[in-house]
C-alpha cells in the first residue's frame, strides 16, 4: 500500500479548486444549514483554505465589477481555423444579488473561524500556542514555510530564533513538513524525547506513556535525555539514548523504559491522517477506536473486551466512523448477533 503525501504546491492547488467549488455553490443558491457547517469546517482545517477563499472571492468580485463586458464580441472557430467575431457584443446578465449573498456567506464563515481560533495568522509570532479540540484538525504554515498538521486534542508552542526553530509538543499528534534551512535546525521537544531535523517530513505522536517518531521523507535525529535543549543531538547518534531515522523508519521512546529498536514502516500511510484518512496495519480494535474517536464528535464504544483485542488492517475515512462500525459488525466470527459488541454514540456526555 502506498499513499503519497501532497506537497505544499499540491495542497494549495487543491485548496484553490475547493474554494472555487464553494464559491460556485454559493452563487447557485443558498446553502443549507448543514452545508454552511461543512463550509466552516473546511475553513477551519487550514489557513491555506482561508487565504484561497479570500483570493478567489477577490477575483470574482473584480470580474463582477468589470464594466467592459459589453464591448467584447464572442468568437467562433471556423473550419479553416480562422477565429472570426460573430453577432453583437457579449451580454453578461447582472448577478449583484447573488454576489452579495455569496460574499455574506463567506464573511460569516470567516467570522466564525476567527472567533473560534483567536486568529490563525498570529502563528507567525514567537511563543504562539496552537490547540485543537475533539474532531478538530488544523494545518498551520509557519513563517519559514514549514507546514505543521495538527491532529485533534493536541497542543504545541512555536518559537523561532536566529539560529533555531523550536516546537514544544505538549500533547497530541503532529505531522511536520520542514523547509530546509542548514543554518537553523528544526527541533521538536516532546517531553523527554527530542527530535532534530533540517529539511524533512516526520510525524510525532506524544501519548501518555511514550513518544512515537516516524520519518516520511529525509532523516531526523531522535534522543531521550535530560538535556531538553537538544544540543546533545549533535553528539554521536550511535549512542544508546539517541538514534538516526531515515525514510520509512520509526522508533518508540517509552517514558520509563529503554528506547525501542528502530523498525521499518510505511511512513506515508502513518501520516495519512493529516489528509483525513486512517490507515491501520495489524492494530487492535481498541487502538483503531481510540483514533476514530479523536476525529469525530460521534464516539464509538466497545462493549466486548475480546473484540477490543482483535487485530485488524484497513483504510478508512477519518470522518466516517459508521463505515468502521459496519465493518466490525459484518466481520464478527461469533454467533451472538443479538448482543452488540460495538456502538456508535451521538457524542460524549
Amino acid at each position: 500500500m502506498t499513499i503519497d503525501t501532497p506537497n505544499a504546491e499540491e495542497r494549495r492547488r487543491a485548496a484553490t479548486e475547493q474554494a472555487a467549488a464553494w464559491l460556485v455553490a454559493m452563487r447557485n443558491g443558498r446553502l443549507s444549514a448543514g452545508e454552511r457547517g461543512e463550509f466552516v469546517d473546511w475553513l477551519r482545517e487550514s489557513p491555506v483554505h482561508i487565504m484561497e477563499m479570500l483570493r478567489v472571492s477577490q477575483v470574482d468580485h473584480a470580474l463582477e465589477a468589470f464594466t467592459g463586458w459589453g464591448e467584447m464580441k464572442p468568437v467562433v472557430h471556423t473550419p479553416d481555423s480562422v477565429v472570426r467575431p460573430i453577432g453583437e457584443g457579449l451580454r453578461i446578465p447582472p448577478r449583484r444579488g447573488r454576489f452579495l449573498t455569496a460574499s455574506q456567506t463567506i464573511a460569516a464563515g470567516l467570522a466564525v473561524v476567527v472567533l473560534a481560533t483567536g486568529g490563525w495568522f498570529a502563528l507567525r509570532e514567537n511563543g504562539a500556542i496552537v490547540r485543537t479540540e475533539l474532531a478538530e484538525r488544523r494545518e498551520v504554515t509557519l513563517a519559514d514555510g514549514s507546514v505543521v498538521s495538527v491532529a485533534p486534542l493536541s497542543e504545541l508552542r512555536i518559537r523561532f530564533t536566529a539560529d533555531r526553530r523550536s516546537i514544544e509538543l505538549r500533547k497530541g499528534h503532529v505531522l511536520f513538513d520542514v523547509s530546509p534551512d542548514q543554518r537553523r535546525p528544526f527541533v521538536v521537544d516532546a517531553g523527554t524525547t527530542i527530535v532534530r531535523a533540517v529539511g524533512t517530513s516526520f510525524d510525532v505522536d506524544r501519548g501518555e506513556g511514550a513518544v512515537r517518531v516516524t520519518v516520511i521523507k529525509g532523516r531526523v535525529l531522535v534522543a531521550r535525555e535530560d538535556d531538553t535543549s537538544g544540543e546533545g543531538l549533535a553528539r554521536d547518534s550511535a549512542a544508546p539514548d539517541r538514534v538516526q531515522l531515515a525514510t520509512n523508519e520509526e522508533v518508540v521512546v517509552p517514558a520509563e523504559a529503554p528506547m525501542a529498536a528502530v523498525r521499518r514502516v510505511n511512513g506515508a500511510a502513518q501520516a495519512a491522517w493529516a489528509t483525513g484518512t486512517l490507515v491501520f496495519e495489524d492494530e487492535t480494535v481498541a487502538e483503531v477506536v481510540r483514533r476514530f474517536n479523536l476525529h469525530n464528535i460521534r464516539q464509538i464504544q466497545i462493549l466486548d473486551s475480546q473484540m477490543a483485542l482483535r487485530r485488524i488492517s484497513g483504510t478508512f475515512k477519518a470522518s466516517d466512523p459508521e463505515s468502521f462500525v459496519a465493518f466490525i459488525r459484518t466481520t464478527r466470527s461469533d454467533s451472538a448477533r443479538d448482543h452488540p459488541s460495538i456502538l456508535l454514540e451521538s457524542g460524549r456526555q
